[in-house]
Parts: structure tokens; sequence; C-alpha cells
């Protein structure tokens, strides 16, 4: 048995010796420096929504808007909500109806059914677009003012992820 375990040193010494170099190695101080880049986004844009149709006392009308991505990636719209900062509180009523308060209409927050959508990327020089078409997104009070007749309207939009 003595032969063994002097058979055995040789092998758990060059074990050792192999251990103790591999952990200077991955120990040992050292320095460097890397870069990178990111490229930049720019925001989708909406076009104002128009309603596609009369719109009544009462009633509803689907509303369109047109998204521009100028990104060459896809880019993905969550939700269209009501812009308050734009026009009269996210509404516009055209010039030759003054007498019409933007207070008269009302927008239903759209989602696509929880799907949203997504605005193709630019390619070919151009930026991608799409039409959106929002169901019964815009009413018109049931007591709106006579002045409101044969107004055009605007909805100003905003997209969230």
């Amino acid at each position: 048995m003595k032969r063994r375990h002097w058979l055995l040193m040789p092998l758990i010494a060059s074990a050792v010796i192999a251990g103790g170099v591999a952990s200077g190695y991955w120990s040992a101080p050292g320095g460097g420096s890397g870069s990178a880049g990111t490229g930049s986004s720019e925001s989708v844009t909406l076009s104002p929504g128009l309603p596609s149709d009369d719109l009544f006392p009462g009633g509803t009308s689907d509303v369109v808007v047109t998204a521009t991505n100028p990104n060459s990636y896809a880019v993905h719209l969550g939700t269209l909500e009501l812009d308050p900062t734009s026009g009269d509180g996210g509404y516009g009523v055209d010039l030759a109806h003054p007498a019409c308060p933007a207070a008269v209409l009302t927008y239903a927050t759209q989602t696509n059914g929880g799907s949203g959508w997504t605005v193709p990327a630019a390619s070919g020089g151009g930026d991608g677009e799409v039409s959106i078409a929002l169901t019964d997104a815009l009413s018109l009070a049931v007591d709106a003012a006579d002045a409101c007749q044969g107004a055009a309207f605007a909805v100003h939009l905003v997209p969230t992820p």
C-alpha cells in the first residue's frame, strides 16, 4: 500500500499546481474599456382623427386617424387616448362654427380589443404608415347646440404603449 501512495503523490501535486495557476489567472487584476452605441428613435405621429360619418345629437361616428412611423423598425401602439393638450381639450371644431363648443364631444379611448396596432417600419425612403379606423369613437351630446349643425370635427390623439 505504501507504494500506491508514492504513485499518487505526483498526480496530486500536479492537480494542486494546476489549480493554483488557474486561480491566479482568473483572480488577477486587470482593466480595459469598451464602448457601444444605440440608435435614436423618433416618435410615431398621428394625424388629427376625423369622423367618417356626420355626427348627429346623441349619435356616434367612427374616427379615422393615420399613424406615421419614421423609424427603421415597426412600432406597437397599445392605446389611442385623447390628447387634452392639443386643440380645445383634445377636440377641434371648424372655424365656421365658433358657437359650437368642443365640450359637446366625447371620445372613447381605443385599444383595438386589447391588441393595439402595429405601425410598419419606414422603408424605401418613406415612413411607415397605417390608417386606423376607431369604431364608434366619437359622440355628440344629445343636447348639442344648433350652432353645431354642419360643423366639421377633429380629435387629437396620443398613443401609449
